[in-house]
């Protein structure tokens, strides 16, 4: 496993107290199958950069993910801990349940500070969340001083639910961002040498413009096959039961899910390259540090997925994130990271141009604006900030 053995240059400071964490989590336990595997992280591999970031990022006596409501009472959790930490995905969104949690939560005595809080709805549609989602959003509001949300489009559908106290500071998976890759952004060169492809090809409908999108990441697939190129996957089960056929050595179900992958991307599954980059170029994580040391080995990550592209940043590799809803739309805006809105179909080579293309001095120059905010919010919330003291020379030198 790669060690990035480097210090955050931003941390969470709460001296003497004991944190519980609950939500993305940091890590998996050993597991058996890759779909096992999954859904240890969230159903969403992508969902431990959120957890990770947040985890490592804070300094406290102790600190520990919930082991599960049936371990600890309710009435019990503050006998083991003093506060309750929350790396939130897209809990703000029709259809998602968390009854069970609110009704948990609710019981115990701890104050709860949310990070990373994202909404999945589209603009202009109306919340229908479940009850017991409602009032779990509504308790984060009362049991902390200020929820911290991916954007502005997720706080301004909190407060017309009525929740106003909210910090728009992002996702804490960019808490893990070293110096040492804030160099290599500010003096990369993006080159098609070594490409990460990340898409969305499941979750095409709850895009803004679902025919735009397929037909640009169809394209951008087919493109690549021609490149030295590798597909990362987070959540896609064709892929990963194609993975997992082809560790088992089952060559039948590996041929059915080239065929069902091919067709996907609308190209023949008869092809010798597609079975050849299926066969042998698509890969999936379970652990952060892996991701983001094969991220160091690309010169480009180009693709829809927010956490896989962050995956690069923590490498310092240039990424360009294709925006196809608004969590990505929101979250790219307020980082101000290269991005290409899917509004239209786009063709390969024009989204490769933007990705060699892609300029980091924004992103760069925005990150002590971030910081501040991210000061800011952990004060309402009565905790530290422990800021960057020092900054890398180079680094300086070139945002100077």
């Amino acid at each position: 496993m790669t060690n990035l053995g480097h210090t955050p240059p931003f941390r969470i400071s709460a001296p003497g107290k004991r944190i519980c964490f609950w939500g993305a989590p940091a890590h998996v336990p050993p597991f058996g199958s890759l779909f096992e595997g999954l859904d240890l992280t969230g159903a969403n591999t992508g969902n431990l950069f959120i957890g990770h970031g947040l985890f490592h990022g804070v300094d406290c006596a102790h600190k520990a993910f919930h082991p599960g409501f049936g371990a600890i009472p309710a009435e019990r959790l503050h006998e083991h801990f003093d506060m309750l930490f929350v790396p939130a995905s897209n809990f703000v969104g029709n259809g998602v349940d968390l009854t069970a949690h609110a009704d948990y939560f609710a019981r115990t005595r701890l104050p709860i500070f949310c990070f990373g809080l994202g909404s999945q709805l589209r603009p202009g549609e109306a919340p229908a969340l479940k009850p017991g989602t409602e009032r779990l959003l509504h308790l984060l509001a009362e049991r902390g001083g200020s929820i911290g949300v991916r954007g502005a489009f997720t706080a301004d559908v909190l407060w017309r639910m009525g929740i106003r106290n909210t910090s728009i500071v992002g996702c804490p998976s960019l808490l893990g961002l070293q110096a040492s890759a804030l160099e290599r952004l500010a003096a990369a060169r993006p080159a098609l040498d070594k490409i990460a492809l990340n898409l969305s090809n499941n979750v095409r409908r709850h895009a803004l413009h679902p025919e735009a999108m397929r037909t640009s990441e169809n394209g951008l697939f087919q493109r690549l096959l021609g490149e030295n190129a590798f597909y990362i996957l987070q959540n896609e089960r064709p892929e990963i039961e194609l993975l997992a056929a082809i560790a088992a050595g089952e060559a039948a179900k590996v041929t059915d899910a080239v065929q069902r992958i091919a067709d996907i991307f609308d190209i023949s599954g008869s092809r010798d390259d597609i079975k050849a980059f299926l066969e042998r170029r698509v890969r999936i994580f379970y652990a952060v540090d892996d991701w983001v040391g094969c991220m160091a080995t690309m010169s480009l990550a180009i693709g829809s997925r927010f956490h896989g592209n962050v995956a690069a940043l923590l490498a310092g590799t240039p990424s360009l994130c294709l925006v196809h809803d608004m969590r990505t739309r929101e979250l790219c805006e307020l980082l101000r990271l290269p991005h290409v809105v899917l509004d239209r179909r786009i063709a390969a080579e024009e989204l490769l141009e933007r990705g060699l293309d892609a300029d980091f001095g924004p992103f760069l120059a925005n990150r002590p604006r971030l910081m501040t905010e991210w000061s800011l919010f952990l004060a309402r919330n009565g905790l530290e900030p422990v800021p960057e003291t020092t900054r890398a020379p180079a680094l300086a030198e070139m945002l100077a």
